[in-house]
């Protein structure tokens, strides 16, 4: 069985159910998904995570096969948009500027949940320093792992070549899940911003051909002059990036050459 053979309605309401029970974040973490950055699955008026719910829908159609994981199956309009269609839901194609306000709320969302715990008491000035360089360091990676990287890639940024360690971060392909993915091969040193868009899904490593790949909401930006750039790769083998960790990056993010 495969995703091609979702076509229960009903398999596919139980999973938007699920994902309402639990939240979106929870959902997406259980299951291995990444957030979806163009197409949405809209039930209700809510948009949804398209290839996601897919996903779990196969396990409710099919209990004994189980959930399918991100990389048994590929999302994009001709393929998990086509089948929910099919099955007479509405999909929702993001524009880049609704793209960009849900990043963008997204982003305000982590801010004032931030601010509720407490990250930032403008009124102790050396409170404020102190978290603030605690938070540049943990920004910027655990140590070892960030040393390891400056170190293979010359200290110079993977994508820009910007070689300002200060704006230098140890960016995990593969989401940090324990020390052994502290590995030099699972990580790229990335400039600040860049290192943002690769987390957002915004910006990825096309594994085969190892170049830079812009999602097109931001292709009207200064950042499309990266997209199809050579990754600049360490000189020794065993430092350069795995391509099976770039390729469950690439294949989170839904981003197309």
């Amino acid at each position: 069985m495969a995703f091609a053979d979702v076509n229960n309605r009903a398999a596919v309401l139980e999973a938007v159910r699920e994902y309402d029970r639990i939240g979106r974040d929870e959902f997406l973490k259980k299951y291995g998904f990444g957030k979806a950055t163009g197409y949405f699955l809209v039930v209700d008026g809510k948009r949804y995570d398209s290839k996601a719910i897919i996903g779990r829908a196969h396990g409710y159609q099919f209990p004994d096969l189980g959930p399918l994981t991100p990389q048994e199956f590929s999302g994009g309009e001709k393929t998990v948009e086509r089948k929910l269609e099919a099955m007479g839901f509405r999909i929702e194609r993001l524009s880049s500027e609704k793209h960009n306000e849900t990043i963008s709320v997204e982003v305000h969302d982590a801010q004032d949940e931030a601010q509720a715990e407490g990250a930032f008491d403008p009124h102790s000035v050396e409170d404020a320093r102190r978290k603030t360089l605690a938070a540049i360091v943990r920004r910027q990676g655990q140590p070892a792992f960030r040393s390891n990287l400056l170190r293979a890639y010359g200290n110079r940024c993977a994508i820009s070549g910007c070689d300002v360690p200060e704006v230098l971060e140890a960016a995990h392909i593969v989401p940090y899940k324990g020390p052994e993915t502290n590995h030099v091969s699972n990580g790229l040193l990335l400039r600040t911003d860049l290192h943002t868009l690769f987390d957002l899904g915004l910006l990825a490593i096309e594994p085969s051909a190892e170049i830079v790949v812009v999602a097109e909401a931001l292709r009207s930006t200064e950042y499309d002059a990266l997209h199809g750039k050579k990754l600049r790769l360490p000189s020794d083998l065993k430092n350069r990036p795995s391509k099976d960790a770039l390729t469950l990056h690439y294949k989170k993010s839904e981003l197309t050459r």
